[in-house]
């Protein structure tokens, strides 16, 4: 009965290790899983830590580019405005240059006519002078032939003078 003891010890000693290990295994899986739901839950506090830095950095992001968008918005805008203005200048300086280039023509075409003119009226004084020439020399001449016959005339009466007296 010794042996029976040590038998049923033995069988206790088995049960017991069985017993311990079954104990000791629902004591690891009873302290690890809340340990892994531990581990869990601070990975996602951590993760959900993090996407929310994320958020934040892609929400002062997308508010930088909507204002850079507002400033090259509005730049554009003012550069229109700006394009038009010039457009707008650019077609009244055209308008001018257009009045102006005509003003051109229109005294070009005067001042050829008055060249013309001047062209004409300078021939008609060198015509006219030559003319006053002429008759200058022309009277000069009757003058000369007046003084010569008054001349002539004068002591011509001087011998028809005397013939009379002969006659008488």
């Amino acid at each position: 009965t010794v042996d029976s003891h040590t038998e049923t010890f033995s069988n206790h000693v088995s049960i017991l290790k069985v017993k311990y290990k079954l104990t000791m295994a629902s004591n690891i899986s009873a302290w690890l899983v809340p340990l892994l739901l531990a581990v869990g839950c601070v990975a996602l506090v951590g993760n959900i830590i993090h996407a929310r830095k994320v958020n934040n950095t892609l929400m002062v992001d997308i508010e930088q580019a909507q204002a850079d968008l507002q400033v090259a918005s509005d730049n554009s805008q003012d550069c229109t405005k700006k394009m038009e203005a010039n457009a707008a200048d650019t077609t009244a300086k055209d308008q001018q240059v257009a009045t102006l280039t005509a003003n051109v023509a229109t005294l070009t075409e005067e001042k050829t006519k008055v060249q013309e003119q001047v062209t004409q009226l300078t021939a008609q004084l060198e015509e006219a002078n030559a003319a006053k020439t002429a008759l200058q020399a022309e009277k000069d001449k009757v003058a000369a032939d007046l003084q010569a016959a008054k001349a002539k005339h004068v002591k011509a009466p001087k011998k028809d003078e005397q013939k009379p007296a002969k006659a008488a």
